[in-house]
């Protein structure tokens, strides 16, 4: 069992769901922060929703204001475990949002 650290970025279109992140076959992760920053000057609605190997939709932040300039972090702290084909998409009102996610892969093979 192999652990390794990764981190993934992405700039969505406005108004677009877009998968940010997939757990691979035989793999658990460990999402430790996800940094959401505005860079626009209006605030931006975000939504970040985690969808399990069935497609079940759960959500983690749903139309969240990120104030202009601003920053946040969806967990706040408090890890998020997936599973192996689990997925987080995001969403955001402004093309202008960063999203930053840092997490754990663990090879369960």
């Amino acid at each position: 069992m192999a652990n390794k650290y990764f981190r993934d970025h992405l700039v969505p279109t406005a108004a677009t769901e877009t998968d940010l992140y997939t757990v691979p076959d035989a793999n658990t992760s460990i999402l430790r922060s996800l940094r959401v920053t505005n860079g626009n000057a209006s605030s931006s609605d975000i939504t970040v929703s985690q969808y399990d190997s069935g497609g079940t939709e759960v959500y983690l932040l749903k139309e969240y204001p990120v104030l202009p300039d601003g920053t946040i972090d969806v967990f706040n702290g408090v890890p998020c475990v997936l599973e192996a084909g689990d997925k987080i998409t995001v969403e955001s009102s402004q093309s202008t949002v960063h999203f930053y996610l840092s997490y754990l892969e663990t090879d369960r093979t």
